[in-house]
């Protein structure tokens, strides 16, 4: 397969993008609750767990932008390699964030 001819799908190429971006908030939010009590205890109060709503919140905001990116025709835009580079950094920063994070505090 030539990949510099290869095409992502506008879907493919929109919820790709979504993923990285989810995965990083994903880990700022873990950040964000665990260093600022009040918003774990409004993440308790919304969904009877902050994990509950934590995985909402991802959910939420994966599916929002999935379609806000598919809409906007990603996949002309970004070549598919560019896009795998994007969602390898976007996982390695977030895992070594939570490694650091948790190992630290």
């Amino acid at each position: 397969m030539n990949s510099e001819n290869s095409k992502l799908g506008r879907a493919n190429a929109g919820f790709a993008m979504a993923t990285g971006i989810t995965v990083v908030f994903s880990t700022a939010l873990a950040w964000a609750k665990d260093a600022y009590k009040p918003l774990n205890n409004l993440m308790n109060d919304v969904a009877w767990h902050n994990w509950i709503a934590h995985g909402l919140a991802d959910l939420i905001l994966f599916i929002g932008l999935g379609l806000i990116f598919s809409n906007a025709n990603m996949a002309e835009r970004i070549a598919p390699n560019r896009l795998i580079t994007f969602l390898v950094a976007a996982v390695v920063v977030a895992g070594a964030g939570l490694f650091v994070w948790y190992a630290l505090f």
